[in-house]
């Protein structure tokens, strides 16, 4: 028989009972609640950085970059060069290329030469004679009307040692100037009539050492620039002839192409010195403008 008051106990302990299960399913049903607010949370987080990953690549362009070398691609010879014969003495013109091919500044030994040629009162006609002479590479032309078809997919670049004034003049004379995208030389222009050459930007290269230009640094600055507007170079084509292409030729990556003019400066240089070990790209042998054309053709 139970005690008086044991029942009310009974009563009291399932009421606190009752009352402590409510209290847990409420905690169990906020935790719920809250873990699913939680994952929604996250996943309204991860729709907004991707709809913020689709716009920012939306607005970024992948687009293949085609660089030029200019003297003895472009056109036959170099443009330079072909000026030596503004000397009077064949000792002088030989002097004359043998600076040329050292490993003086090229800004400078450019400048030193139209200052000479300006004490002799060469005129700027006449040194023009002597640019307009240079030929174009056989096919050049048709190459880059070719290429021109296709400018949605390529940019069109040179990247060459010579100077801007002898370049655009070779190229205004097929009104060929507007092809290109970017012209990248030696800074020149004509003032009291004579030729100046302005130095290129500062590098440091332990390839083209003092020579005054380094075709490597030269294009990293370019891509910096294109990459401000949004345009990153997802492949390149290195169109060259010469031992001065190689630092360049060098830097690129396994997915670029190397074009080099058979059997001149960079082709001898990279077989017979042994120095295309160090080339990462693949490497194809051009004679002409013509065989370029059926290398972008036979590209899949």
């Amino acid at each position: 028989m139970e005690e008086p008051g044991e029942e009310l106990i009974d009563l009291n302990e399932n009421n606190i009972k009752e009352k402590e299960n409510k209290s847990n399913k409420e905690e169990k049903n906020k935790k719920k609640d809250n873990k699913f607010i939680y994952i929604l949370l996250l996943i309204i987080i991860a729709i907004i950085i991707f709809l913020i990953y689709l716009y920012v690549n939306k607005q970024i362009k992948y687009k293949s970059v085609i660089i030029f070398d200019f003297d003895k691609t472009i056109i036959e010879k170099d443009a330079f060069e072909e000026q030596r014969y503004i000397l009077p003495s064949k000792e002088e013109q030989d002097e004359y290329v043998r600076r040329m091919y050292s490993n003086e500044n090229w800004a400078l030994v450019m400048s030193d030469y139209y200052n000479q040629f300006y004490n002799l009162n060469v005129t700027i006609s006449e040194i023009n004679n002597y640019i307009d002479k240079v030929e174009y590479t056989p096919g050049m032309i048709d190459l880059f009307h070719f290429l021109k078809k296709k400018e949605d997919k390529y940019i069109l670049i040179i990247i060459s040692a010579g100077h801007s004034y002898q370049i655009e003049r070779i190229l205004q004379r097929n009104n060929l100037t507007s092809f290109f995208d970017e012209i990248i030389a030696f800074n020149s222009y004509i003032k009291d009539g004579k030729i100046i050459v302005n130095q290129s930007n500062e590098y440091k290269c332990d390839v083209c050492l003092e020579i005054g230009i380094c075709k490597t640094n030269e294009f990293n600055i370019l891509k910096e620039k294109y990459k401000e507007k949004n345009i990153i170079f997802d492949k390149i084509f290195y169109i060259c002839d010469g031992v001065n292409d190689y630092c360049l030729a060098k830097n690129l990556e396994k997915n670029d192409e190397l074009l080099i003019r058979k059997d001149h400066g960079l082709d001898k240089y990279l077989y017979k010195e042994g120095f295309v070990k160090n080339i990462k790209s693949n490497i194809y042998k051009w004679n002409s403008g013509f065989d370029i054309i059926k290398y972008f053709n036979n590209l899949k």
